[in-house]
């Protein structure tokens, strides 16, 4: 038959062609569907050959009456979109990760006096009572240090822990001297006189020589009497040299301030009283 003479020689040239990609390695994104080869009726013996396309292995299906030729375009590899929306995703989550980590960061407060035996370990205490009956807990860092280390490793003073016990509060800190990191890890720092604020400002001042710290530290410290809004007092008095009525004060002037105090930081943090 003519036609069929016609078209041998284009089998042929498929044939070979198919031959040829066959020795190519498979694309691993196809479905390993076989590959089909249509041609058009009573297509002229000079129609081109169906060229195989190297890139997805299939050939171009011819329409009736026209030449054969392999499409110049082939569909994206289906990986690169997977590890685009992968790489997407992830940093998505990295974005989503980092907000909630800062928002669930408790909120830390670091009360300061001379030798952290007396006034900073019953601020600490007094503070930790007002924020666990409402429920705070989770939201603060609380912790308590002194501007020498004098006493260092010590439990507080035994006529404070007996003073606040009075009162239903529990003084439980350990003596410890504050240290360059305080600066960094600590979002308020009460000083209890002008002379423990004095010394932390000084302190800060030596070490940031020696080690990078923030410059916004010192806007940190404040003084712990000037939350106060029953007592006129603008320092906490140090009671280790008086007698028992020296103590009752230095209690009075600390539930008046901190509870001050708690009130400012969750007025003005969102991830506190929400």
């Amino acid at each position: 038959m003519p036609g069929a003479v016609a078209l041998a020689p284009t089998f042929a040239a498929a044939s070979s062609s198919a031959a040829a990609a066959s020795t190519l390695a498979p694309n691993p994104t196809s479905r390993g569907d076989p590959l089909i080869i249509r041609l058009c009726r009573n297509a002229p013996a000079s129609a081109t050959p169906l060229v195989p396309l190297v890139a997805t292995r299939r050939y171009v299906r011819g329409c009736r009456g026209a030449a054969l030729v392999a499409s110049p375009h082939h569909a994206p590899n289906p990986r690169l979109r997977f590890a685009s929306a992968a790489e997407g995703m992830a940093a998505e989550a990295s974005t989503a990760g980092a907000a909630s980590a800062a928002e669930a960061k408790p909120f830390a407060v670091l009360f300061v006096c001379l030798g952290n035996i007396c006034r900073s370990p019953a601020a600490e205490a007094v503070f930790r009572t007002l924020v666990s009956k409402r429920g705070l807990d989770s939201k603060f860092l609380i912790d308590s240090a002194g501007t020498i280390g004098y006493h260092e490793g010590n439990k507080a003073d035994s006529r404070m822990r007996a003073a606040s016990k009075k009162r239903g509060i529990e003084v439980t800190s350990i003596s410890r001297p504050i240290k360059p990191s305080d600066f960094r890890d600590f979002d308020l720092i009460l000083a209890m006189d002008r002379q423990n604020y004095e010394d932390i400002l000084n302190s800060f001042e030596r070490w940031r020589r020696k080690e990078p710290l923030p410059d916004s530290a010192p806007n940190k410290v404040k003084l712990m009497c000037s939350y106060c809004k029953q007592h006129t007092e603008s320092e906490v008095p140090d009671p280790y040299y008086g007698g028992p009525q020296g103590f009752e004060k230095v209690l009075d002037l600390l539930e008046d301030a901190c509870e001050s105090l708690l009130d400012s930081i969750v007025a003005n943090n969102a991830s506190i009283s929400g």
